[in-house]
């Protein structure tokens, strides 16, 4: 069984899934890692979604995502990401524990579902926000500042700018590394390979956030690097609580995917 109920589900920032869900879409996140034996199956996989991408009662909008190594171009045949964004959290459990997704984890040793509302958003998505303004009840800050925070980066970068963007790919990683004491977990992950990508991190508290963020990471020089070189022609930027997360990674492991 998979999300609220299971032997593995934690619940953070003292926040009630039901309530909090009753005036917001919920945001799960799945990290799937798969056998060495079913990982050509877990490939094709991309391609079925492509051509036929799940539908379930209550999903607004859902990609399966694959990941590259160290966040680089050689893809991680191991691991993949399904995000689905739901109009209730009893929707997102029903799909959770459906035929369809007991299809898409088969051969997995091990499957982590974060729980995320979302409370700050902008940019597109292929033409869209999923995840509405971001803003529930006018809410620009995550409910409990003390609560894990959950933050999503995708864009598709432009054709001539590739060059340029992977040369910078390794200095970002390092400054990820460089706040690993305040990253429970980071993965790159993409719809598809070398033009679209998506980074997905989880950082200890908003404070982390925004010292990654605003003060000693040097990411706003990189914020202001992809405006003034036009190296996406679409982005979205958005940050979540997390409320819930399923069969977490253990402590010792939680940045594994960067290192």
């Amino acid at each position: 069984m998979y999300g609220p109920g299971s032997n593995n589900w934690v619940v953070f920032g003292g926040l009630n899934i039901v309530s909090v869900y009753s005036i917001m879409s919920i945001v799960t996140v799945s990290v799937l890692h798969y056998r060495p034996a079913a990982r050509f199956r877990a490939f094709a996989n991309m391609g079925r979604a492509l051509m036929r991408p799940f539908s379930a009662e209550g999903l607004r909008f859902g990609k399966l995502m694959g990941s590259g190594q160290n966040f680089g171009l050689i893809p991680n045949l191991s691991t993949y990401v399904y995000m689905g964004v739901w109009d209730t959290e009893q929707q997102a459990g029903q799909f959770l524990n459906s035929s369809s997704f007991a299809a898409l984890s088969d051969g997995t040793d091990s499957v982590s579902t974060l729980y995320l509302a979302p409370y700050h958003a902008h940019g597109l998505w292929d033409g869209v926000n999923p995840f509405g303004d971001g803003r529930p009840q006018g809410a620009t800050r995550p409910p409990n500042p003390d609560a894990p925070v959950a933050v999503l980066t995708r864009a598709t970068i432009r054709l001539g700018a590739l060059p340029d963007f992977w040369r910078h790919v390794p200095a970002a990683r390092q400054r990820l590394l460089d706040h690993k004491d305040n990253l429970l977990f980071a993965i790159g992950v993409g719809e598809t390979p070398v033009v679209q990508q998506c980074t997905i991190s989880v950082w200890r508290n908003r404070a982390a956030v925004e010292q990654f963020a605003y003060r000693q990471s040097g990411h706003k020089e990189v914020v202001r690097r992809t405006r003034d070189r036009r190296w996406y022609s679409e982005e979205l930027f958005a940050r979540f609580s997390v409320v819930g997360w399923d069969n977490p990674p253990a402590s010792a492991t939680l940045t594994s995917s960067l290192e």
